[in-house]
């Protein structure tokens, strides 16, 4: 159960970044991108992600989010409440909390992050998994997958549950690729595959993203779907406001007790 919810903070985290805000406009290159005659540039798909979001200027708008919904693991009939506040530019918060289960929270402050749960009480993020946590925890996350991966590329194009979708393939300096399915009519993100590290080793994850809804002038994702060899489960948000003020304790690590 600690990995489940662990993951489940990550797929919050993920959800905030999938809507996030317009990439920078990318500095000139040696050499022009040029793209195959069957696939676009990563500039391309990533200008239609942000097309499909909403546009550069309602994207710059946004300076926080905050996300709260339900959670739920069918097959157990585990069910509970799941909140999410993103601040810019790296500020991140996740709690997930299950009647008799307690809360499971997941934070990032900008510099340092941590969990926190009943069982195992609260633990340091470090090393790989750290480095994971900061990379997504940008508020502009997959509009700036150049920025934050050191190799970009898209690799094809396929079909992801009935939509073509451009496929892209992003390597960290430390760490396996991670894939990116940007749908090729909308520009929007329907899937996420990473592996996720975790305190009882690494694990393959995919993630879907849909039931879109414009807020804001934007597009969010409201159904969150989380696949990995041991369950399956989702978190519905039924309310998403932008530009909310976050209590800053809300990052602030807690002393341990």
């Amino acid at each position: 159960m600690n990995r489940i919810l662990a993951a489940a903070a990550l797929v919050l985290l993920c959800a905030a970044a999938a809507s996030a805000q317009a990439p920078a406009s990318p500095s000139a290159p040696k050499k022009p991108a040029t793209a195959t005659p069957s696939l676009p540039t990563v500039e391309q798909v990533l200008a239609h992600y942000t097309r499909g979001l909403g546009g550069e200027q309602a994207l710059k708008k946004l300076n926080s989010r905050v996300m709260k919904g339900t959670f739920e693991i069918k097959e157990q009939n585990i069910s509970g409440t799941a909140e999410l506040d993103m601040q810019a530019p790296d500020h991140f918060y996740s709690l997930v909390s299950i009647p008799d289960g307690g809360d499971h929270i997941l934070t990032f402050d900008g510099k340092e992050g941590w969990t926190s749960e009943p069982r195992s009480g609260l633990r340091a993020v470090t090393g790989k998994e750290l480095a994971e946590l900061r990379r997504s925890s940008q508020f502009l996350y997959e509009s700036r997958l150049r920025s934050l991966f050191a190799q970009v590329r898209v690799v094809e194009k396929t079909m992801e549950e009935e939509r073509p979708v451009w496929v892209l393939q992003a390597t960290p300096a430390d760490g396996p690729p991670e894939l990116f399915y940007f749908d090729a009519e909308s520009g929007l993100l329907l899937r996420h595959d990473s592996t996720q590290t975790t305190p009882e080793g690494d694990v393959p994850i995919e993630h879907r993203y849909s039931n879109y809804i414009s807020v804001d002038g934007v597009q969010v994702p409201t159904l969150l779907r989380h696949s990995d060899p041991a369950l399956e489960w989702q978190v519905k948000f039924s309310d998403i406001r932008h530009n909310v003020a976050i209590d800053p304790a809300k990052f602030a690590k807690p002393r341990a007790q």
